[in-house]
């Protein structure tokens, strides 16, 4: 008999927020075109209550679904074209300024990665977390829905999984499978 097959991690993650409600406002979305793909994960009015959450975490990722491009930067640019037409009143009380969200667009060319509202980045190898960015990267100062897209980083190894960690969220275990427990991945036992 073959062993079960060990179920597929999303390529982009993010760490759930502290409190009784970890996961409140977070979203993940996959975009697959012909010719790129988009992998988001994010969070936005996390500190509401639970249902404004969900239903701000919903209008995200559902206009996500019109993202569109021929390439990792097409979608990357598309992506934060769509976020910005989304009418602020419907992202919670803070109007989108709490957005943290990972953005991971591949093409045959490679992956870059993007964000908005990040203190870290981690790679998962061999079931490890390993911090992808010195504490000082650029790309940890942008916050909320910036007017211009944000610069992408090119990634070396373009396989595996990522997760961003919110400026709200909680510490990430670095051994074993905590870390997907904290980004809210069910692990078989």
């Amino acid at each position: 008999m073959d062993a079960p097959q060990q179920p597929r991690l999303p390529r982009a993650l993010l760490l759930g927020g502290p409190g009784w409600h970890p996961f409140s406002g977070h979203f993940r979305h996959v975009v697959e075109l012909a010719r790129a793909t988009l992998h988001v994960a994010g969070s936005v009015a996390t500190t509401a209550e639970p249902e404004v959450g969900w239903c701000a975490a919903q209008r995200i990722r559902l206009a996500l679904q019109d993202v569109e491009g021929n390439d990792r930067n097409g979608v990357l640019r598309s992506a934060w074209e769509i976020l910005k037409s989304i009418d602020r009143s419907e992202l919670g009380p803070a109007r989108g300024l709490d957005l943290a969200a990972l953005f991971l667009a591949s093409d045959a060319r490679g992956t870059v990665l993007a964000g908005t509202g990040l203190v870290a980045v981690y790679r998962i190898l061999e079931e490890r977390a390993q911090s992808l960015l010195p504490p000082d990267h650029p790309l940890f100062t942008i916050e909320g829905i910036p007017e211009r897209p944000p610069g992408l980083l090119a990634l070396k190894e373009d396989t595996g999984t990522y997760i961003g960690a919110a400026r709200s969220g909680v510490v990430l275990p670095t051994k074993g499978l905590g870390w997907a427990v904290a980004c809210g991945v069910r692990v078989p036992p």
